[in-house]
């Protein structure tokens, strides 16, 4: 029996949950992994301006303020502040990417999802973050000793759902070319 490319058998009671049959499968694990990456990837960017080319589109609090294509934060100014955007990411998993440079005094800056926020970022670098929002704007929370600039903020709704996840699976049975038994 001709077993394909890659000698696995394929049996078709896996279909019903994509999900749970992607660990199971033995050949070319990374398919899914690249699969999912690549349906996040292709997502647009839900925040306007990312780039921060210019001062619009971005609410900048108390210790926020913008300059030469950066939001700049500043220590000591008093109280904790945002860096706000308006928009519609309510029960949105989410990846969230940033950069961090000009990194100053001992604070630190947080993704705010809502009820819950990120890893503390407390140096130089760039930084990937997942959650889920529970509030509709785009906020990065900082401490009052936190001063450096946030750079190129992206965030893009993560594409890994059920269906999505039968395609995946579906390419790659017809990339490794499995039986069914």
């Amino acid at each position: 029996m001709d077993t394909g490319t890659w000698g696995l058998y394929y049996n078709y009671t896996w279909w019903g949950n994509a999900i749970q049959t992607a660990p199971s499968v033995i050949g070319k694990p990374d398919f899914f992994g690249s699969q999912f990456e690549m349906l996040t990837s292709q997502q647009p960017n839900q925040v306007v301006n990312g780039d921060f080319a210019t001062d619009s589109d971005w609410i900048f609090g108390n210790g926020w303020s913008y300059g030469n294509g950066n939001a700049v934060a500043s220590s000591g100014s008093g109280t904790a502040n945002k860096l706000t955007q308006t928009n519609t990411l309510n029960g949105k998993f989410v990846k969230v990417s940033l950069g961090v440079s000009n990194y100053g005094g001992s604070g630190l800056v947080l993704v705010d999802f809502g009820s819950t926020t990120s890893s503390s970022i407390t140096s130089n670098g760039a930084y990937t973050l997942y959650g889920t929002y529970d509030q509709n704007d785009f906020q990065i929370f900082k401490t009052a000793d936190f001063s450096g600039l946030i750079t190129n903020i992206s965030v893009q709704i993560v594409r890994a759902d059920n269906v999505e996840a039968v395609k995946c699976l579906a390419d790659w049975i017809h990339e490794t070319q499995i039986l069914d038994v």
